[in-house]
């Protein structure tokens, strides 16, 4: 056999070209680093936020200001973002 990567139960074989400004980059390189996650991990849970939170809502009101009506702790936000 060869050496390489385990074939994954749901292979990602589908690519996505991002233009980013270097501020943008390092904020998503930045918030994976201190969360022990890929910037693909990253990304997808930010997806899924979204998803979460109905992003009609996220349009009028921050996501901290969501956050903390559900209850969640929002401390560390500002050092993310």
């Amino acid at each position: 056999m060869g050496v390489g990567r385990p074939k994954l139960e749901i292979a990602r074989t589908e690519n996505l070209h991002l233009r980013l400004t270097k501020f943008e980059a390092e904020k998503i390189s930045r918030i994976a680093k201190q969360k022990n996650l890929t910037k693909t991990q990253a990304i997808l849970q930010g997806i899924d936020l979204l998803i979460h939170y109905k992003p009609r809502k996220i349009a009028s009101r921050s996501i901290k200001e969501i956050l903390k009506e559900r209850g969640v702790d929002t401390s560390d936000l500002d050092k993310i973002l």
